[in-house]
C-alpha cells in the first residue's frame, strides 16, 4: 500500500510539473504574440525583399539574420501549425475521455 501510495505520489508530482511548464511555455507564447504576428507580416513584405537583396549584395553589415532566409519564418510557421494541431488532439481526447468511462487517463500520442 505504501508503495502505491508512493508511486502516485510521484506521478502526481511529475503531472503538476508538467502541467506548471506547459502554463509557462502558454503564457510566453501569448506574451510574444503580437511578435510573431508582425514577423509574419514582415516576411515576404516588399521590405523583406528589399533587405534581403541589400544583404545579399553586401550593403549591410553580416549580421544574424535568419529572418531572410527562405525557410525560417516559413518553418517556424509549420511548427506553429503541428504544436496547434497536437493541442487540438488533447483538447479533443481529454474532453472525449471525461466524458466517458476512462477520465483519467492520459492522452496518448
Amino acid at each position: 500500500m505504501l508503495e502505491r501510495i508512493s508511486e502516485n505520489e510521484k506521478r502526481l508530482d511529475a503531472a503538476l510539473l508538467c502541467i506548471k511548464n506547459l502554463e509557462a511555455a502558454i503564457s510566453d507564447f501569448v506574451v510574444n504574440g503580437d511578435d510573431i504576428k508582425k514577423l509574419n507580416e514582415y516576411y515576404g513584405s516588399p521590405e523583406w525583399f528589399g533587405d534581403k537583396e541589400s544583404y545579399e549584395r553586401g550593403d549591410i553589415p553580416k549580421i544574424k539574420a535568419g529572418v531572410l532566409s527562405e525557410d525560417a519564418v516559413w518553418n517556424m510557421n509549420e511548427e506553429i501549425s503541428e504544436l496547434i494541431s497536437e493541442m487540438d488532439l488533447l483538447v479533443k481526447r481529454f474532453s472525449t475521455e471525461k466524458d466517458g468511462d476512462n477520465e483519467n487517463e492520459i492522452p496518448q500520442k
